[in-house]
């Protein structure tokens, strides 16, 4: 490359920081914890099947692995063992309980287990279109609140669930796997709740309902009934938590202490910002030279 050739850039990137400080962050909350309860809230078996970090985790994983699948190079292939392998950093899943959440996408309807003419003995785990369809709306809630704060970066693809824009996206973060798990670590108070089925919609609701600085007084049945987990459950999340000192029970509601909050905020921007950094890298790549497809 000679010196008159221009120095390739790296994509463009909004650290967590810069977001946090943004005028209306909390506005782009409100906003993507709306898109999260729109995809959650009163579907009790999605919520069951999705809404906790370990399952998750392997769903979107699966979609990652699919999407960077090249047929020419077996070292992509998107068999359990890659899956298995790709989840040991997120030190959640043994490999038989990877197997048997697995099983229960299949069995559901959202994988399928295929083979290839070249190699019988291999199956490759495949996203079905349920899988896609609910893939194309998390995206989209994923990057509204980036709409709200940059809204010259022009995110349309992913706001008009473009499939190749999709696709591109997924395989752009094949090589950033580890990152979502570090990201995890990195946010110990909200991993605390995520690790526990439907803790983070539970959360998310009570930012909803009594904001950052409000009490919520969504009760432990309303709770359980809209996200298809027992009252008992909701309690137990709520009561470990206020032991955390993440927030406060009394008869009045719910009240979230400031930690709480901080740790809340942080992840979704440690998010926002992973996700307009493969935004760009998303953009640049093949699928999307000719602008995508609706």
């Amino acid at each position: 490359m000679s010196g008159s050739q221009a120095v390739q850039q790296s994509p463009p990137f909004h650290s967590p920081d810069e977001i946090l400080a943004h005028p209306v962050f909390a506005k782009a909350r409100s906003v993507w914890n709306d898109g999260m309860l729109s995809l959650y809230e009163n579907n009790p078996f999605l919520s069951r099947l999705l809404a906790v970090t370990q399952r998750s985790a392997v769903f979107f994983n699966t979609l990652t692995l699919d999407a960077a699948y090249d047929a020419a190079d077996r070292s992509t292939w998107p068999t359990m063992g890659l899956l298995q392998e790709t989840m040991v950093p997120y030190q959640l899943s043994s490999r038989r309980s990877i197997e048997a959440i697995v099983a229960r996408f299949v069995e559901t309807g959202y994988m399928s287990r295929r083979t290839i003419a070249t190699d019988h003995r291999v199956r490759l785990l495949t996203p079905t279109e349920k899988s896609l369809i609910h893939d194309l709306d998390w995206v989209r809630v994923y990057y509204s609140p980036l709409v709200v704060m940059f809204p010259a970066c022009g995110y349309a693809p992913p706001m008009r669930r473009d499939r190749a824009f999709r696709t591109a996206l997924r395989r752009a973060g094949r090589d950033s796997l580890a990152d979502a798990a570090k990201l995890l670590e990195t946010n110990p108070t909200i991993t605390f709740l995520m690790n526990r089925d439907a803790g983070m919609m539970v959360l998310i609701k009570l930012m909803q309902t009594g904001g950052a600085q409000g009490l919520s007084r969504v009760g432990f049945t309303d709770l359980a009934d809209r996200f298809g987990i027992s009252r008992t459950h909701v309690r137990r999340i709520l009561q470990d938590a206020e032991r955390e000192g993440l927030l406060r029970l009394s008869e009045a509601g719910v009240a979230l202490e400031q930690p709480l909050v901080a740790a809340f905020d942080r992840f979704l921007a440690d998010c926002m910002a992973g996700f307009h950094f493969l935004f760009h890298l998303a953009m640049a790549s093949p699928e999307m030279a000719n602008g995508g497809a609706q």
